[in-house]
């Protein structure tokens, strides 16, 4: 069994309570703990398109797409914090070939 997902997700879940919501568009190493450059846990978000990052965690957030932990990090992401982490992602550069892991 890989550990590694339900560590992250461990880790999501105590800075979302310590801190009293998930990630704002400051914080995006929330999303990196899963969403990272080698890929191996949840596709690279690097380079990817706003809209396309806004459309996915809109599907998330609605239930029209389905995760069991995207689903809840996504209803607790204001319309702010969504559009913040969208532009943050868009705006990295991709790195090697993890990145054709989308």
């Amino acid at each position: 069994m890989n550990l590694i997902y339900p560590r992250s997700f461990a880790i999501l879940i105590v800075a979302a309570v310590l801190t009293g919501g998930p990630a704002s568009s400051a914080e995006p190493g929330l999303c990196t703990s899963c969403h990272r450059a080698d890929g191996r846990i949840a596709p690279d978000l690097a380079g990817r398109p706003s809209t396309e990052l806004v459309a996915a965690i809109a599907a998330f957030r609605s239930g029209r797409r389905s995760h069991p932990h995207m689903e809840t990090f996504a209803k607790s992401l204001s319309d702010d914090d969504i559009a913040g982490l969208a532009a943050h992602f868009q705006a990295l550069r991709t790195t090697g070939p993890a990145s054709a892991n989308r």
